[in-house]
C-alpha cells in the first residue's frame, strides 16, 4: 500500500502499538546487557517512557496532530528514566520542535525532517555521545529516511528501507563499541528504537488493527468510572480489584475460557486483548487464585492489586490529615535540601542519618522518572536542592530536572552508594550550595566502589565464560571478578581494591539476603588480613547486591 500522509489519528495509533511491541519485547532488550548483572534494564525504562508518552498523547481528544505530537513528548519527558529512556525523551522532544504550529498531517519529507530534528535533541543531550549506541541507530535512521524521501513520497516504503538500514547499523554496533563485541551483543538502545519504528510501521500498513482493542479499553476505563460512582464500602462483597496483563506465546486466545475461568472467583470481571497481549480487571476476595489461574495462559506484567475498603478509609483520614495541617505551625525551611536515590531498607537509614532529607526510592533495575524526581524537588520549600543519583544510570534523568523547576537544582554525579555518602559525609550545611557542590564532587575521587553479585545470564568476559548464577565482582562499574561462591568472589574483590588503596575505611553494605552472621565473619577475616584498614559493617537490606562495598 501507499500512504503519503500521517495525520493525528494515524500518529497516535501507531504510537500506541509502538509502545506495546517494546512492551512486549522489553525483556529481549534488557537481556542485551554489557555485564550479565540482574539490573539490565534499558528495555524496561524505554517501555515505561513510553507508556507515559502514550498516556499523555491519549489525553488528547481532538486529532489536532500537532497536540498530539506535544502531549508525547511531554509525556516522555515525564515518563524519561535511565539513561536510554532520557535519550528517547529528546528524541521525542525534537520530534514535537520539528512539527510545526497547525499541521494536521505530515508527509514523508516531514516525517523525516522531524525525526533528525528528535537526532539533534538527542545527541545535545549527552555530554560525551558515544557512536554504537542508540544515538548512532538513530542517526543513521534519521539520514536514510531522508535519503528515501528524494526517491519516494510513500511513507511506508520509505520507513521499510529506513528499518532495514537501522538493523544493519545495529548489527555493527559491536565494532564500533569493543565492549559490546566482547559481551557479545548488539547496543539494547538501539535494538529497543528498532522494535519502536517496526510497531509503528505495523500500524501505517494496517491502521484499523487497533479498532477493537481501543473500544474493548473504553468500556473498562468506562465501567472503572462506574466503579467510583457507585461504591458503598459498606456493600462491597469483593473488596479487591485485581488488574493485570497477560502475555501469552499461544498464537490464539479463547477469551470465553479464560473468563469462564475466571469469572467464578469473583465479580466487575473484563477482559480484553489482542496479538497475545490481554488485560484482566476483576473484584476478587482471592487475589492469589486469579493469578494463579492466569499464570496458567503465560506470563504476567503489571499486575495492581487495590484493596477497596482501605482505599476509602484511607480518602476519609487523608482529608481530614489535610484539614488539621493548616493548623501546624511553621516549619524551618532550610536553604538547601539533599535529595538521595536510595534503595534498602538499612541504606536509607544511612542517608537519613547523615543529611539527605528526601529519599527517592531507586537504584539498580528501578531508576526513577523524571516526574518522580521533578516532583520531590517540588515539594521542597527549601530555594536551593542538590540530588544524588548514586547510580550512573540516573544522572541523566536527575540533570534533566533542572530546567524544569524555578528552583535551583545541583546534581553531585554520584555513580554508587558509597560515592553518595561520601558526598553526604562532606557536605557543610553552614556553607552554600556553590562551595558545596565542589567539595561534595571532590570526595568522589577517593572513594573506590565494589559490588557483588550475580549473573543473570550466560555471557562472556575477556574470553572468559560466564554461566547464568555465577558470582560477579564489580570494581568502579568494570567486572574484575568471577566465581562460584559470593564469599570467596568477594574477598577477591576486596584484595583488587586493596591494591588501589592500601590504607583507609572499609565498609561493607550487606544485602537483603545475606545474614549478619556471614558479614560478621566476612569483616573479621578482612580485617585480620588488612591490618592498615578499618572495617566496617552495616545492613543495606539492598536487592540484587548481595554487597556493596566502599573503601576510602
Amino acid at each position: 500500500m501507499s500512504l503519503e500522509n500521517i495525520d493525528g489519528t494515524l500518529f497516535r495509533k501507531a504510537l500506541i502499538h509502538s509502545a506495546r511491541m517494546l512492551e512486549r519485547n522489553k525483556k529481549v532488550v534488557d537481556s542485551l546487557n554489557v555485564y550479565p548483572v540482574p539490573d539490565g534494564d534499558t528495555g524496561t525504562n524505554m517501555s515505561l517512557t513510553m507508556e507515559q508518552a502514550v498516556a499523555e498523547a491519549a489525553k488528547i481528544k481532538s486529532d489536532d496532530l500537532k497536540r498530539i505530537v506535544d502531549a508525547a513528548a511531554w509525556g516522555a519527558l515525564m515518563g524519561a528514566r535511565g539513561n536510554s529512556g532520557v535519550i528517547l525523551s529528546q528524541l521525542f522532544r525534537g520530534f514535537a520542535a520539528g512539527v510545526a504550529e497547525g499541521k494536521n498531517s505530515l508527509n514523508s519529507k516531514e516525517l523525516a525532517a522531524a525525526f533528525k530534528k528528535g537526532v539533534e535533541e538527542a545527541y545535545k543531550a549527552v555530554l560525551r555521545p558515544v557512536e554504537g549506541t542508540i544515538l548512532t541507530v538513530a542517526r543513521e535512521a534519521a539520514e536514510r529516511m531522508l535519503h528515501e524521501t528524494k526517491k519516494s513520497m510513500d511513507i511506508v516504503n520509505n520507513l521499510e528501507k529506513t528499518i532495514e538500514h537501522a538493523k544493519k547499523i545495529l548489527d555493527k554496533t559491536p565494532e564500533m563499541l569493543p565492549i559490546l563485541k566482547e559481551a557479545g551483543v548488539v547496543d539494547a538502545g538501539g535494538k529497543g528504537l528498532i522494535i519502536l519504528l517496526e510497531g509503528f510501521l505495523q500500524v501505517l500498513k494496517n491502521p484499523n488493527m487497533l479498532e477493537e482493542y481501543e473500544d474493548e479499553e473504553l468500556i473498562l476505563e468506562k465501567e472503572k468510572e462506574k466503579e467510583q460512582g457507585r461504591l458503598n464500602v459498606e456493600d462491597i462483597e469483593y473488596i479487591y480489584c485485581t488488574e493485570l496483563i497477560l502475555q501469552t506465546e499461544k498464537p490464539e486466545v479463547d477469551l470465553e475460557d479464560l473468563k469462564s475461568q475466571i469469572s467464578v472467583l469473583g465479580d466487575s470481571l473484563l477482559i480484553t486483548g489482542m496479538n497475545n497481549v490481554i488485560k484482566i480487571h476483576v473484584h476478587t476476595n482471592h487475589p492469589g487464585d486469579v493469578l494463579e489461574k492466569a499464570l496458567k495462559w503465560g506470563e504476567l506484567t503489571k499486575v495492581k492489586i487495590d484493596n477497596m475498603k482501605l482505599q476509602h478509609e484511607e480518602f476519609v483520614r487523608t482529608s481530614a490529615d489535610q484539614s488539621a495541617d493548616h493548623d501546624d505551625a511553621a516549619v524551618e525551611v532550610k536553604d538547601t535540601e539533599i535529595v538521595a536515590v536510595v534503595s534498602g531498607e538499612g541504606l536509607k537509614e544511612i542517608f537519613k542519618s547523615i543529611g539527605a532529607g528526601v529519599i527517592i526510592e531507586g537504584g539498580q533495575s528501578m531508576n526513577p522518572s523524571i516526574e518522580k524526581i521533578l516532583a520531590a524537588v517540588e515539594e521542597q520549600k527549601s530555594p536551593n536542592i542538590i540530588i544524588l543519583p548514586n547510580n550512573k544510570n540516573i544522572i541523566l534523568t536527575a540533570e534533566q530536572v533542572r530546567n524544569l523547576t524555578n528552583k535551583k537544582v545541583y546534581v553531585v554525579p554520584t555513580k554508587s552508594i558509597p560515592q553518595g555518602i561520601s558526598a553526604l559525609l562532606a557536605y557543610d550545611p553552614n556553607s552554600g550550595p556553590e562551595e558545596n557542590i565542589k567539595r561534595m564532587s571532590d570526595s568522589l575521587k577517593n572513594v573506590i566502589t565494589g559490588e557483588v553479585t550475580f549473573a543473570a545470564r550466560d555471557s562472556k568476559w575477556n574470553g572468559t565464560a560466564i554461566k547464568e548464577g555465577d558470582m560477579l565482582g564489580i570494581m568502579d562499574g568494570e567486572l574484575v571478578v568471577i566465581g562460584n561462591e559470593r564469599q570467596k568472589v568477594l574477598e577477591e574483590l576486596v584484595q583488587k581494591m586493596a591494591k588501589k588503596k592500601q590504607s583507609g575505611m572499609l565498609t561493607f553494605y550487606y544485602g537483603e539476603k545475606v545474614t549478619q552472621e556471614e558479614a560478621e565473619e566476612i569483616a573479621r577475616k578482612v580485617a585480620e588480613r588488612y591490618p592498615d584498614f578499618e572495617v566496617e559493617i552495616y545492613r543495606g537490606g539492598q536487592s540484587l547486591y548481595y554487597y556493596i562495598v566502599s573503601l576510602e
